[in-house]
């Protein structure tokens, strides 16, 4: 008995998982509320706007496969002041004051790769994809 009441939080804990993706396949309709690992460079491309998206106030960063490209996605990150996510930017802000945190509340250096993990979302015609950032490791 304990048996088949085991299966489906077992069931429910691997449809959980991230599937790991590489750079180049993300931003594909069928990937639509997948979730996801992912590695590239965290770019702010000279501005970065935050809004409130059902309770969460994100940022939205330029995700890229290497360093100051201009294709990639967005890569929507927390506000706060915590683990996996960036504190609120001054007004007129400078590169110097992104302050982004990873998986372990340490600060990320925006020159080096990391991989993020997080829900996709993409419209069917792929004229916008983003992926709602919900971990970061270095």
């Amino acid at each position: 008995m304990i048996k088949l009441r085991l299966a489906p939080l077992l069931l429910l804990t691997a449809c959980t998982r991230p599937v790991p993706m590489e750079f180049v396949s993300v931003c594909a309709a069928e990937n639509e509320k997948k979730t996801v690992e992912v590695t590239g460079y965290i770019d702010d491309g000279g501005r970065v706007f935050c809004s409130n998206h059902g309770g969460r106030m994100e940022c939205g960063f330029r995700f890229t496969q290497n360093p100051g490209e201009k294709k990639g996605f967005s890569a929507e990150i927390q506000q706060g002041s915590g683990a996996n996510a960036v504190e609120k930017l001054p007004s007129g802000y400078t590169r110097a004051d992104l302050k982004i945190r990873d998986d372990n509340a340490n600060p990320i250096n925006l020159a080096n790769k990391v991989k993020i993990t997080g829900k996709i979302s993409v419209t069917p015609d792929l004229s916008v994809c983003f992926v709602t950032v919900t971990k970061i490791v270095q």
